[in-house]
């Protein structure tokens, strides 16, 4: 791809990055939805959602019968006073993971001592779990409270039985929608949407709309465009008053919980599914990323952690990622520590200075300019750096990488592909790792448009 069409990209994701450093301004002021029905989850993101209304006189226990009954689930208690739940569709307590039930209290799960003393009737949502506890379970609601289910079947509307008619305002969520299944029924993103390639496609031949940047959605043309759900990013005010908005003219939206680390990727990835009517897709998507990225822990084994400064541009005093940002639990996972972890818990800028003190031992960069794609345009940008990153072991040892076009996005953008960045990364923090099975498996300093013939490990979904 063209540098010129990869700068605008690469922009927006400096824009998507910086917002999230920006407290989320409340939640939605409109009241909660009136969906009821119970959620199962087996645990690992395999979870059923069963609408039913409570009746009069319900307990929790009646309304987990009579989901199972509607779903053709055995259902078997451990006592005879069906105090506890034994198993559900024959899967049974593990250690350390225990079914129970939990009802939500201001957007949150709170497990149920005894189930059979909650009048369903009051709840609006109960969840099954097989779980260790309530952090465990999927969330039963999107970032603002409402819940996600029943908009849809197999990608078709609960309401006209129509194909679904979808608008994404994130390319994060534009690649976490496709990744489940959901690229056709896409008909408006912002302008910044670029992945998979069917999707840039479908904008050149304006199949799919552009309803505005990231930080600026366009209210009448996301209207004009009738869609059944809209999709937001919950990382960002503007996305949440847009959903707020759009609420209250009679659109269904679900906002995506802001993903600062890998677990809530997976959230998002099974609320997206769920709200399209594509769960199944969720679980074989969401099973394909945790085994890579297991599997990358696996080669990688025990080793030391090396010190990394992520910046988001070679410009003396960058933006870069604090704790709280997926980033920074990414470089975690391949046994790195990110060197400005302890000092924000969001994106913000350093100096300089700052750089210099934590000397870091890799550098990683996104490069928002022409995309390097040659060892003289590499070194051009990393000899133009200022001379304070040079006095640093990542510099004096070589060991500074450049992801600039597509490959700029897989870091940039919290999506399915964060698969790929991990095993880049762990490729470039534990060379030898990768070089003890295959001495031919190994990765340039900087990245482009063909950072994908550096993946080797990658698992597709089933």
């Amino acid at each position: 791809m063209g540098s010129s069409r990869m700068k605008l990209p690469l922009s927006v994701a400096l824009g998507i990055l910086i917002v999230a450093a920006v407290p989320v301004i409340g939640l939605t002021g409109v009241e909660t939805d009136d969906v009821e029905g119970v959620m199962i989850d087996f645990g690992y993101w395999e979870t059923v959602w069963i609408p039913i209304s409570f009746e009069e006189g319900m307990d929790g226990n009646d309304a987990l019968e009579k989901a199972c009954d509607a779903k053709g689930y055995d259902l078997v208690y451990l006592n005879d006073d069906k105090s506890r739940v034994f198993s559900v569709d024959e899967q049974a307590n593990l250690y350390g993971m225990q079914w129970g039930m939990y009802t939500l209290d201001s957007g949150s799960w709170t497990r149920v001592g005894d189930p059979r003393e909650t009048d369903a009737a009051s709840c609006r949502l109960i969840c099954w779990a097989r779980a260790s506890g309530e952090d465990s379970v999927i969330p039963g609601t999107d970032a603002t409270g409402f819940t996600y289910y029943g908009y849809a079947d197999s990608g078709f509307s609960a309401r006209s039985g129509e194909r679904l008619r979808v608008v994404s305002l994130a390319p994060s969520v534009t690649e976490i929608l496709s990744s489940v299944g959901g690229t056709d029924l896409i008909v408006g993103t912002d302008l910044y949407s670029n992945y998979p390639l069917e999707i840039a496609e479908r904008k050149g031949n304006g199949g799919i709309s552009v309803i505005g940047g990231y930080t600026d959605p366009n209210y009448e043309w996301i209207v004009k465009l009738g869609p059944d759900i809209v999709f937001c990013d919950g990382g960002t005010g503007e996305h949440i008053n847009m959903a707020n908005k759009l609420r209250k003219s009679g659109l269904d939206c679900v906002v995506l919980y802001d993903a600062v680390d890998i677990e809530t990727l997976y959230d998002n990835i099974w609320i997206a599914a769920a709200a399209i009517g594509l769960e199944e897709n969720a679980h074989s998507s969401i099973t394909a990323a945790r085994t890579t990225i297991d599997t990358i822990t696996g080669v990688i084994g025990t080793q030391a952690t090396k010190r990394v400064f992520f910046s988001l541009s070679a410009d003396p005093s960058p933006w870069t990622s604090g704790s709280g940002t997926f980033v920074s639990d990414l470089i975690s996972k391949v046994s790195g520590v990110n060197v400005f972890d302890s000092q924000s818990s969001s994106w913000f800028m350093v100096s300089k200075e700052q750089i210099h003190a934590k000397q870091p031992n890799v550098i990683i960069i996104i490069h928002g300019g022409k995309q390097i794609s040659s060892e003289e345009e590499y070194r051009s940008v990393v000899d133009r750096l200022d001379p304070v990153w040079k006095e640093t072991p990542a510099y004096r040892n070589g060991e500074i990488y450049i992801f600039s076009g597509p490959s700029a996005d897989i870091l940039s953008r919290p999506g399915p592909r964060l698969a790929e960045a991990d095993e880049i990364l762990a490729k470039i923090l534990h060379p030898g790792q990768f070089a003890n099975r295959d001495p031919l498996d190994a990765v340039p300093k900087y990245f482009g448009g063909d950072y994908q013939r550096y993946l080797k490990y990658q698992k597709v979904p089933a």
